[in-house]
Formats: structure tokens, sequence, C-alpha cells
């Protein structure tokens, strides 16, 4: 309990003017309504004494056309922000309507280790505000 790290508070601000960036090594399948995301499994060191994967192993991540979407523009590039106008303009949506289930899902992304972000510093000249 005393161990535990705080995990960093940002801004909005610099949460929109974050990149994301895909981590893994992935194979996406698109399909008429979305897509397949396949993840190759890699052997942990410390579980191999205990079982073995076998060769080729995948996991999979359905996603919808939004989330295939907002994947193919996790490039490192572009910015939160810009993902969200993106899939506003796409799809037709106000940017709340796109802002919302687009951090969610990154956020979901974040945990399951897929992504990772650039997020700027309070220093940095280039962040737009808000």
């Amino acid at each position: 309990m005393w161990f535990r790290r705080k995990k960093p508070v940002i801004s909005r601000r610099l949460s929109l003017a974050a990149r994301p960036l895909r981590t893994v090594e992935q194979e996406l399948i698109e399909t008429p309504d979305g897509g397949r995301l396949k993840i190759p499994l890699r052997q942990r060191k410390w579980a191999a004494w205990m079982f073995r994967l076998p060769e080729g192993s995948t996991k999979t991540f359905e996603l919808d056309a939004m989330g295939v979407f907002v994947w193919n523009h996790c490039d490192g590039k572009t910015t939160v922000r810009q993902i969200i106008q993106a899939l506003a303009k796409r799809y037709r949506l106000n940017l709340r309507e796109a802002e919302v289930p687009t951090a969610q899902f990154l956020q979901m992304l974040l945990k399951k280790g897929l992504l990772g972000m650039d997020v700027p510093g309070e220093k940095d000249d280039n962040i737009q505000s808000d």
C-alpha cells in the first residue's frame, strides 16, 4: 500500500497535445464492419519454466470502424486533438461526441500496453490552447 506509485496527473490541454504511438508489432485485418488486430504473444522469461506458448500464438482484439480509424492514426505524429477532429469530421460528430469515446478507447489501449503516449512538457511552445 505504501509502495504504490501515484499516477501522474496531466492537464486536459497536455493530454490533447499528446501523441499516441503503437508499441507492439501488430497485424490489422480490416473487415466490412471494423477489423481484427492480431498481436503476437511473447514468452515471458519468468513464466517459461511453468509453461510454453505455442509458436505463432497471437491475441486478437476486435475493433469497430471507429476503433480502426483511431488505431490507424496512432502513429506518434498525430496528436489526440487531431485524431478527435478527424474522427468528428469523418463521422459527422460534434467534437464532444468524438472526444469522449476516443479518450476512453485510447485509455483502454494504454492499459493493455498496446499504445504509449508522447506527452509534451509544460514548457513546449507548440501546444495549442483549448
